[in-house]
């Protein structure tokens, strides 16, 4: 029979010696990474996720068709109010507004000659009806033959009937006159309408148009935004009640930046599908560059609170209960717990733990009255600049 060589027989007793280990681990109790419960103030604060958005969103457009001429404003431009946007072509209606003007002018010369026509109509009539009233004394006594005193009542009757034939022309001519003093004053209008003015002082987020573009009564130019800028954000209708304008929060965008703010309104209707509220919180100071749109996470400060703290990793929900896992005994127990406020890392515990308790950090694959070997979590090292 061939004896084993030195080399075969390490072999086999490095195998054994592996096999013999990895009995030992599989009967050894799971290691768990476990927190000190320790008495700490813990802020409160409310989570949510949302968009930079404005108070006072608004399209400025055009009140007439025409055609853009210029530009005097482009997106990120920060304008004030009455400043001036943009123009549109006026040659047709400057060439409008002239011939408005001349027909205003002209019906006004119409209306003139017309009224000077009556005053020379009324004094015809004048004349003859005093030639009528002398002629009627002497025809009475038979002093005036039939036919002179006909010849003078149709007199009468002509001066009569140019009278009214004045008032009539002058009645026209006075609407006409009135309808062109309107068309020259709309004239006048419309040109003003070439000139597009900021509304408000604000933010412009986007230009719509170019020059040389024909626009239509409420076709966009512009997009742009007042200075009231905050993040409108959803929280969790269980979270609102916690909450009050003027809390004071921070701001982080998606492009990293963080910012100051308090909340400035919040909302009275829930979303019946997210069951969320939206809670707007505005910046102590605006973002440059400004991004309209941008997303945003918000941390709302709402009460502090003193108590055991325990790490909301370890927090779990088993049949329909709330609690963490605590070490006794070498043996994981499950420990109903009541939370107040958290911070987002911790939870202030007001009843179930103590101080000086062992909590099992991450507890979900671990089943309770389980042997376990629990290991202290290290100390969270300095924050990274």
């Amino acid at each position: 029979m061939r004896v084993p060589g030195p080399r075969t027989i390490i072999g086999i007793a490095a195998a054994l010696l592996l096999a013999a280990f990895a009995g030992f681990r599989a009967l050894s109790p799971p290691r768990v990474t476990v927190a000190v419960v320790k008495t700490e103030q813990v802020q409160g604060k409310v989570h949510g996720p949302g968009t930079v958005q404005s108070r006072v969103p608004v399209t400025v457009s055009v009140k007439i068709t025409g055609i853009v001429e210029k530009l005097h404003a482009d997106q990120g431009d920060r304008v004030k109010k009455g400043q001036l946007l943009a123009e549109l072509d006026f040659t047709e209606l400057k060439a409008r507004g002239a011939a408005a003007r001349a027909a205003s002018s002209r019906a006004q010369r119409d209306l003139a000659r017309a009224r000077a026509d009556l005053l020379r109509a009324q004094a015809n009539l004048g004349l003859a009806g005093s030639n009528y009233q002398r002629d009627l004394e002497v025809f009475k006594p038979g002093y005036l033959s039939g036919q002179a005193f006909d010849a003078t009542k149709s007199a009468l009757r002509v001066a009569e009937s140019e009278v009214a034939v004045s008032k009539a022309a002058i009645t026209a001519l006075e609407a006409g006159a009135t309808q062109a003093q309107q068309d020259a004053r709309a004239s006048g209008e419309l040109f003003g309408y070439t000139r597009i003015l900021a509304p408000m002082d604000g933010l412009i987020t986007s230009r719509k148009s170019e020059i040389g573009t024909t626009v239509s009564p409420g076709t966009p130019l512009f997009q742009m935004v007042d200075y009231q800028i905050w993040a409108a954000s959803w929280i969790d209708e269980s979270q609102i009640a916690a909450l009050r304008v003027g809390q004071k929060a921070s701001i982080t965008l998606r492009s990293g930046r963080v910012f100051e703010g308090e909340v400035a309104r919040l909302g009275n209707a829930a979303d019946t599908v997210t069951r969320e509220v939206e809670v707007d919180v505005k910046f102590h100071r605006l973002p440059d560059p400004l991004v309209i749109g941008e997303e945003s996470e918000v941390a709302i400060e709402t009460s502090r609170r003193t108590a055991p703290a325990v790490p909301l990793s370890a927090i779990v929900t088993r049949n329909g209960r709330r609690g963490v896992l605590v070490v006794e005994g070498g043996r994981a127990r499950f420990r109903p717990i009541a939370v107040s406020v958290q911070d987002g890392q911790r939870a202030a515990v007001t009843k179930g733990v103590k101080e000086g308790e062992l909590v099992i950090v991450e507890p979900a694959e671990i089943e309770p009255g389980k042997k376990v070997s629990p290991q202290r979590q290290p100390p969270a090292g300095p924050a990274s600049e």
